[in-house]
């Protein structure tokens, strides 16, 4: 075993021991020797300390984006340990090599554990995201599409069946909608969830009566999925709604109705955050109102720069 790694994984692989961010960074992008040594130390730590690696390098990996453990994560979806696998597809969150969505894939109709295939349904919307923008082939993308059908009609767990659609929602696929529709009107409220979740992902305005319905629902998660979705669909007729749910009691339904109003944009929306920012107390939401602002400034701008290269040319032409 190199010398380095010698001390460093003897320190890992023991709980009674502090996990250093400093020695953590030192496994960024290690090359295939160091990783087949690091496998087989892997195997021999305790399951809890696996997982609080896995942790550990996803908060380090999310604060700087130099850092790249992806091949521990990969390494780490055939762990033994269901919350391991679990946790290494949630720490993949950005990558979007072909192979892994093979992978997950395999991971959603394959994997015993329901919270691996709840995480793998989750993970494969980003490629079927990825197909629709042609960004990945077509092949895999009807894999994936495929795959997320049948767990949805057909998984054992309803967590399961849920991230599936919500997955699913930006397919163009034909037997999308009838299933969207089907959890909307299910009554059940978690499936209504994940329908307008789906609906949201659509980026198809059939959905926007939908979606005014519920911005005043009683039931809280209902009305910052419907909040977040109107922001999505770019939904204008929402606005004066949502400038009133950002006096919600519930925080998930002010931040997503913040948010949505920058996506938005408009003068309306601009005051009306303004104003909340003068007027805000708590730090984090005056940390998202600035962003929001900042989005709706950068969006007038690349706006106003596309209209000036337009009568640019038109004068030339």
């Amino acid at each position: 075993m190199p010398a380095d790694l010698q001390p460093l994984l003897e320190s890992l692989g023991d709980p009674a021991q502090a996990l250093s961010d400093t020695r953590l960074q030192s496994l960024s992008d290690l090359d295939t020797p160091r990783l087949e040594i690091f496998k087989r130390a892997w195997a021999a730590w305790p399951a809890a300390r696996r997982v609080e690696v896995l942790k550990h390098l996803g908060q380090l990996a999310d604060e700087d984006i130099e850092l790249d453990f992806d091949r521990i994560y990969r390494l780490a979806l055939d762990d033994d340990a269901a919350v391991a696998r679990s946790q290494a597809i949630v720490n993949l969150w950005e990558c979007e090599e072909p192979s892994l969505g093979r992978r997950l894939s395999a991971l959603l109709l394959a994997d015993p554990a329901t919270e691996v295939r709840a995480a793998a349904a989750a993970a494969l919307g980003r490629f079927v995201y990825l197909g629709e923008v042609e960004e990945i082939d077509a092949e895999l993308l009807q894999e994936v599409e495929n795959r997320l059908l049948v767990a949805q009609r057909g998984d054992e767990d309803e967590v399961v069946r849920r991230r599936s659609l919500e997955s699913l929602g930006y397919s163009s696929r034909p037997e999308v909608p009838p299933l969207i529709e089907a959890a909307y009107r299910s009554g059940d409220e978690r499936l209504m969830q994940a329908g307008l979740k789906a609906m949201a992902r659509s980026a198809n305005p059939v959905w926007a009566a939908s979606v005014l319905e519920n911005l005043h629902h009683a039931t809280p998660g209902l009305r910052a999925e419907a909040a977040r979705a109107a922001g999505e669909l770019e939904l204008r007729d929402s606005a004066d709604d949502l400038i009133e749910l950002t006096g919600d009691a519930v925080d998930d339904v002010r931040q997503a109705a913040i948010w949505s109003l920058a996506q938005i944009g408009g003068e309306g929306a601009t005051q009306a955050l303004a104003r909340l920012l003068e007027a805000v107390e708590d730090e984090d939401e005056a940390a998202l109102l600035e962003d929001a602002l900042d989005y709706i400034a950068f969006v007038d701008g690349t706006r106003d720069i596309a209209l000036l290269d337009f009568d640019a040319e038109d004068t030339e032409s």
